[in-house]
């Protein structure tokens, strides 16, 4: 079959990859001037790890990055709010911290070589689709093939979700989150993270060669404030947060050397209709606290390969995947979005309730399994896991 994929990120490459190596025509579409990664450091996840096997690229990618045995809490006070230790529920089981660039190049490298065909500064705005197939239409305005479907990885803000007639439901988080990397030796073996209230928050993600993902949760018009009144002012109230962000906090001359990223949540009634699926991201972007983002999108693109090897027509394969995908997401969906306000919003009662209860839970044995079990990718719905 002809495929066209929009958007040549994690998703996007992965999914060319193993659609191309199962002998389909594959052309992959990206808007920008350039493929590349957008974003610092990534969590991979045990249940991203074994797509990382299967794809045949772990070992690479593994010896590049930091193996992290734990995730760490703690409020501005030093008490600690969390601790869990993915080997409380496996002896083989890890956190693997990954630069983003690292894990989109070897994607993008397995694409390639498969045969995948990169259109760059292509951007997708829409489709039409008739008996014959689906024909695409971009931004330049110039004429493309027509496909036998196409597959919307084009991210969070996906123009295609937008204009597929698919009902869904979703919102802009007013916390988003100022992102860099650099050297930090401070913390190397979990993933780490301070917070003051809920609308407070530091961390430090390590990936790999003794450097770390540092991240700084606020809003557009913090950031903006920030930037009035200068960098010198920001520095010292991270600093006074999270002291093991030194290292990297100090090496910053400028905001110019970090990225403001915005999070949302979005629903769709279906991931698919006539001649297009979504997955990844454009299907159902979450924010990023539990970690799962690049993982689900792994695992996304992982079953509906295998659904589509299976399938007799696209219809059916989606079908399929959707069976298979949906309770899932769903529950992902719901506990990311549970949770994120009781890291970041407005108000204290929140605040108050996650310090409260959060120490309790994550040592009390029974609730702690289900928290590592949500953390390493494994629960496939609120009273379901594929972890024996």
């Amino acid at each position: 079959m002809k495929i066209a994929i929009a958007g040549c990120g994690i998703a996007g490459a992965a999914v060319g990859y193993l659609l191309a190596s199962q002998g389909h025509a594959v052309t992959i579409y990206e808007q920008s001037a350039q493929c590349g990664p957008v974003g610092a450091g990534i969590l991979i996840q045990p249940i991203g790890q074994a797509v990382l096997k299967s794809l045949g690229i772990y070992e690479e990618i593994h010896q590049k990055s930091a193996r992290l045995n734990w995730i760490e809490a703690r409020k501005h006070t030093g008490k600690r709010l969390i601790q869990l230790e993915y080997q409380r529920l496996g002896s083989d089981l890890y956190g693997l911290g990954v630069h983003r660039g690292l894990l989109f190049s070897s994607l993008f490298s397995l694409a390639r070589q498969a045969g995948a065909l990169i259109q760059e500064n292509a951007c997708i705005t829409g489709y039409q689709v008739s008996q014959s197939g689906v024909s695409l239409e971009l931004e330049s305005k110039d004429s493309a093939e027509v496909f036998d479907f196409i597959l919307a990885t084009d991210g969070a803000r996906s123009r295609l979700r937008k204009v597929s007639g698919i009902k869904h439901h979703g919102a802009e988080y007013k916390y988003g989150a100022l992102w860099t990397t650099g050297a930090c030796t401070a913390v190397q073996d979990r993933l780490f993270q301070v917070v003051e209230g809920t609308q407070k928050l530091a961390g430090l993600l390590p990936i790999g060669n003794g450097e770390c993902s540092f991240f700084w949760g606020l809003t557009a018009a913090q950031f903006k404030k920030f930037q009035q009144q200068g960098l010198d002012v920001w520095k010292k109230e991270v600093l006074q947060l999270c002291p093991e962000s030194e290292e990297i906090v100090t090496d910053i001359d400028s905001f110019e050397n970090l990225t403001f990223t915005t999070y949302r949540t979005m629903s769709m009634q279906t991931w698919w209709s006539d001649r297009i699926l979504f997955l990844g991201d454009a299907a159902h972007p979450t924010s990023p606290h539990l970690g799962q983002g690049a993982n689900l999108a792994l695992e996304d693109v992982w079953v509906f390969s295998e659904c589509l090897k299976q399938a007799v027509d696209f219809q059916s394969a989606c079908n399929h995947y959707e069976k298979l995908r949906k309770k899932k997401i769903r529950f992902y969906q719901q506990i990311t979005g549970w949770l994120t306000p009781f890291f970041q919003s407005e108000g204290v009662v929140k605040g108050w309730g996650r310090d409260l209860f959060l120490p309790v839970m994550s040592q009390t044995p029974i609730l702690r399994e289900q928290m590592l079990k949500t953390l390493c990718g494994f629960k496939t719905g609120w009273f379901s896991s594929n972890f024996q």
